[in-house]
């Protein structure tokens, strides 16, 4: 019925009630859409303020006097009133100031994980009254996937309603992660506002939306009426102009297309140049300075063999002395050629994926390595995810794992050696293998330097100085990524984080 009313409409009216409907339904679209933008950005902003509360919170909270608190009161509503305990009085305080200083509607909490019940209970709030140790009901599962790291978490459900949320992870004098901090901004009362002011500009628009459509109408209709008085005086003059422009036009749109191809070509091209140059001139760096080192690593033993031989040529008497000399020489020539092998192979090497048994991989390189230096005095514990399955480069794989071990050997200090290797799932796409020893340890000043290349971690090391760099060249090429922590003294710990295919 609304197509047989637009169709007993005039021509020039029915034109221009088309063109007030596109005009109409175009306003409403972009009132829709600006209302979105509008929300997304402003849920954006909530989340990254949540955010940075959140992480500076966490910073302020002393990390041993949340750990006294959880230590030594253990059950629900141990803590009535923050002034039960000094400490917990002091850390309420701090989050009460944060709130305020950040005019945040909710309070600021902090959490514990219990592994027995699966739940997070509260410990600390900036409410002057505790609901000590009371569970998380239906916590998000972002908390406990990124318990170490936190991270925002948006749009979800509790019983209280609707939450935008943030939260950071509170650490010991040690390091360790002790507790989660939580902010929060209810996101029911975000998007009723949002929707009030939506009202608000529908209405505003539609009262001056009305006279303007009906001042359109009338000027369009002048207009079409004024035109067709003249159209046909113009009509053969028009069409003549009209092709000698669409012949102008379409010439001159070839000539841009054409001017466009040929400049995004050259554009290209220089891009594709400069990257390669930069490219070689670093390879050439890299290579010269590999060539260079590696020529004097190799010369340093030949020449120890050499001096060695003319020792045993002249000695009289030659003993058994010699040959354990030549032997530590030749062995280290051989660890030299091997690790600029392994350089070699992981830039040569094109990346092949296939499953691993990670703990079947990391106890054969360990039997390879005490096989080599004799040495039974060390204790390994691995343990991996259940359910953790990867495809991986196994040649990359057994260059990363066995200059890790090779290293945990040759600095291990006094005491017995002890490994530890940790893996587990992080998400869909990642996966963490932790590497951790007792030993040595690595110095503050050169722990930014061991993966460059020739770089030796410690004054008695024997090794080429290609080991980590090796280890780093074999993580990029598999797209991961490698962190290194120590104290110095107090044993080390590689952190390679992969992709799970």
């Amino acid at each position: 019925m609304g197509v047989n009313i637009i169709k007993d409409i005039r021509g020039k009216d029915r034109l221009m009630l088309v063109v007030l409907i596109g005009i109409a339904v175009l306003l409403v679209y972009f009132i829709a859409s600006s209302h979105y933008l509008s929300l997304r950005k402003s849920k954006e902003h909530v989340l990254q303020k949540l955010r940075s509360v959140a992480v500076t919170a966490s910073m302020m909270i002393d990390g041993d006097d949340h750990q006294y608190l959880s230590r030594n009161y253990k059950r629900k509503n141990d803590l009535i009133d923050s002034k039960d305990d000094s400490v917990y009085m002091e850390l309420h305080q701090v989050l009460k100031n944060i709130k305020e200083l950040n005019n945040l509607s909710s309070p600021i909490y902090t959490m514990v994980y219990n592994g027995k019940s699966d739940e997070y209970e509260f410990i600390i709030t900036s409410s002057d009254e505790p609901y000590y140790r009371h569970m998380f009901v239906n916590y998000p599962s972002q908390l406990k996937m990124n318990y170490a790291y936190g991270g925002v978490i948006d749009e979800y459900q509790t019983e209280n309603g609707t939450w935008l949320s943030a939260f950071a992870p509170i650490k010991n004098s040690k390091g360790e992660v002790v507790a989660n901090l939580q902010v929060d901004e209810k996101f029911d009362d975000f998007i009723a506002e949002a929707n009030a002011d939506l009202v608000k500009n529908i209405t505003v628009t539609s009262v001056l939306f009305v006279p303007f459509m009906l001042f359109l109408y009338s000027f369009m209709k002048r207009t079409l009426e004024k035109e067709e008085q003249s159209k046909h005086m113009l009509e053969e003059q028009n069409e003549e102009i009209q092709l000698q422009n669409e012949l102008i036009k379409e010439s001159n749109l070839k000539l841009e297309e054409a001017n466009a191809i040929v400049k995004a070509r050259n554009l290209n091209l220089d891009k594709i140049v400069k990257k390669r140059t930069e490219e070689l001139t670093l390879a050439n760096e890299d290579l010269a300075t590999f060539l260079y080192r590696s020529s004097h690593d190799i010369q340093g033993p030949i020449a120890s063999i050499k001096g060695i031989y003319n020792l045993a040529n002249y000695d009289l008497n030659p003993s058994k002395e010699y040959l354990g000399m030549i032997n530590d020489s030749v062995m280290q020539l051989d660890t030299r050629v091997k690790s600029i092998n392994a350089v070699f192979e992981v830039k040569q090497r094109k990346v092949e994926k296939t499953s691993v048994d990670l703990k079947q991989f990391i106890s054969k390189f360990i039997d390879v390595q005490t096989a080599q230096i004799g040495c039974k005095d060390y204790e390994l514990f691995i343990n991996i995810d259940e359910g953790l399955a990867f495809k991986i480069d196994q040649l990359l794989l057994e260059i990363v794992l066995s200059e890790l071990i090779k290293n945990s050997f040759q600095f291990k200090s006094d005491n017995r050696l002890v490994l530890i290797v940790d893996a587990k799932k992080l998400n869909n796409k990642l996966f963490k293998i932790t590497f951790s020893d007792n030993g040595q340890g690595i110095a503050d000043e050169i722990k930014g330097e061991i993966f460059d290349m020739f770089k030796r971690g410690h004054e008695k090391s024997q090794g080429s100085g290609l080991g980590l760099y090796a280890v780093n060249l074999a993580i990029n090429k598999l797209n991961g990524k490698i962190e290194v922590f120590s104290d110095g003294g107090s044993g080390t710990t590689f952190e390679i984080t992969l992709p799970i295919g």
